[in-house]
């Protein structure tokens, strides 16, 4: 916005600086690179170095300042463009998220059953720890609930994740391919740039052959790569909204699976077998020690 408004770099990242309406960190990072350019160092490189040990939004950002000062694109447009983008992907998470909400909030419920046995079976006045630590009927329950219980948490959990797409599914690689081509760069030219910035960024490098397809059709169709690069990274975040649905519909059938195979015998070995020994037990002639 600064940038757009005509100040220059150095004023603008004090007045990013100053901002009281923004987190600490990105204040601090405003600070050292505007400190950085105070000593005379050149603005990519200050943007560079400060943002090396930061989050991934902050190497994005670093890699952007990169490749449009190689391409000699207009450091706001890229940047306005990045904004957009990143408010695109900060959309597709949330989204991504409040999917992902019922089917972890019904795992969490699911896993509570085998605990809510044990306060069942203690409310009716067993006492469920001499049963799961004096007896050998209720060592193996123990043991046998324990592994059934494990075993459903981490298949719930595997069932869960598969709601998130894989990784690199918004890389920035393809904004970035628009930015290095701004300046009229070949599709060659602007690839390596792209290449050469993510790595210095340590960002995501899994969408490189796809975005080599990409310069392929753009220079076999007379396409220009930075229409076919925006538009693809539109459809990756589309494509990201519409996976995770599709997962959340499957999960909510797939969530039965571990139900009835694993979290209800775990429910039933610790909150059904101990009342049942009890009322056994309590049922046997008096003098006898215990039915186990």
């Amino acid at each position: 916005m600064f940038l757009r408004a005509g100040l220059s770099a150095t004023r603008a990242w004090e007045e990013l600086a100053r901002d009281p309406e923004l987190d600490d960190p990105t204040r601090e990072l405003a600070d050292e690179i505007h400190r950085a350019l105070g000593r005379h160092i050149r603005h990519r490189d200050a943007v560079v170095d400060a943002c090396s040990t930061r989050g991934e939004p902050a190497r994005v950002f670093a890699a952007l300042v990169q490749v449009a000062d190689e391409a000699g694109a207009p450091l706001h447009s890229a940047l306005w463009s990045l904004a957009e983008a990143l408010r695109d992907r900060l959309a597709v998470e949330a989204e991504v998220r409040a999917i992902a909400a019922a089917p972890r909030q019904t795992a969490w419920l699911l896993m509570a059953l085998p605990p809510l046995g044990l306060l069942v079976a203690w409310a009716l006045g067993v006492e469920v720890g001499d049963f799961f630590m004096d007896t050998a009927l209720g060592v193996v329950s123990l043991v046998l609930a324990v592994i059934l219980y494990v075993t459903a948490w981490a298949w719930m959990r595997r069932l869960v994740s598969q709601l998130l797409p894989d990784a690199g599914y918004l890389s920035p690689a393809y904004d970035l391919l628009a930015v290095a081509t701004a300046g009229g760069a070949l599709p060659e030219t602007a690839l390596a740039r792209v290449q050469r910035a993510l790595e210095e960024s340590d960002l995501d490098l899994s969408t490189l052959p796809a975005i080599e397809r990409l310069t392929d059709v753009s220079r076999r169709v007379g396409v220009p790569i930075s229409v076919l690069a925006t538009t693809e990274a539109s459809w990756q975040r589309h494509r990201a909204r519409a996976e995770a649905s599709d997962a959340a519909a499957t999960l909510s059938v797939q969530i039965l699976i571990p139900l009835g195979l694993l979290l209800l015998p775990a429910f039933v070995i610790v909150g059904v077998v101990p009342v049942v020994v009890s009322l056994l037990q309590d049922a046997i002639a008096s003098g006898q020690t215990g039915l186990w």
